[in-house]
């Protein structure tokens, strides 16, 4: 028998457009507050990521509840999407690899992760499972230019949830992307989850989560 890879999933553009999503880079602990009600830090000297398989990602209208959690819990982000890459990139050729933007949800099974914290294991069965990153409609960066300040917010049943600036990010798109990029060579089709602002809390079956970011298109998804 043929083995056959999997297929990358395809994003849409506020055009139509499709193009194939590569890797999914996370960033966690990129907002003060959300630091803080995790009971931590930022780290001021590099930032802290770690990686979704790109069949995690799903696009709505319906998220599945994962198996073996009691807990999902809900991060509204901007997500980054690079249209070139490069490694040991500079500030402005980071910039210049950002195709666009689209604001995404990162799943947690927060149980499975606080379990791996006290025990001093990977993330990985808390943050890498299907559905665990929606992903919008993408507005290349060409029509709205660069996004450094902006509302974002998530509601759950039609009640505010999650609310901030993405001006309080600690690392900015440019300095994640020239970071990540120090450790292996970024690629057209890589995106970034760029953290996400306090008020995360879990969702159950049958929640509607509209998710917004200033200048994007909005997500709307019902937790199945």
């Amino acid at each position: 028998m043929q083995w056959k890879s999997p297929k990358h999933p395809n994003f849409a553009t506020n055009t139509g457009e499709e193009r194939s999503i590569n890797r999914v880079f996370c960033i966690a602990k990129n907002y003060e507050e959300h630091a803080v009600e995790m009971g931590g830090e930022i780290d001021r000297k590099r930032p802290f990521h770690f990686q979704k398989s790109f069949d995690s990602i799903c696009f709505g209208p319906d998220v599945r509840y994962p198996s073996n959690t009691e807990s999902l819990h809900y991060e509204i982000e901007l997500v980054v999407i690079l249209g070139s890459g490069g490694i040991n990139m500079t500030l402005d050729q980071a910039e210049l690899a950002i195709y666009g933007y689209a604001v995404g949800i990162d799943f947690t099974r927060r149980d499975r992760q606080n379990e791996a914290k006290d025990k001093g294991r990977p993330w990985e069965i808390a943050k890498n499972f299907d559905d665990s990153a929606l992903l919008g409609t993408v507005t290349p960066k060409s029509d709205i230019g660069l996004l450094e300040e902006g509302w974002i917010t998530l509601d759950v049943n039609g009640k505010r949830r999650q609310t901030g600036d993405l001006n309080q990010m600690a690392y900015k798109t440019v300095e994640l992307i020239r970071f990540l990029s120090t450790l292996q060579e970024l690629k057209a089709g890589d995106i970034v989850y760029t953290g996400t602002p306090s008020g995360v809390g879990s969702v159950v079956r049958g929640d509607l989560l509209t998710g917004q970011v200033d200048r994007l298109c909005p997500i709307e998804v019902r937790i199945i």
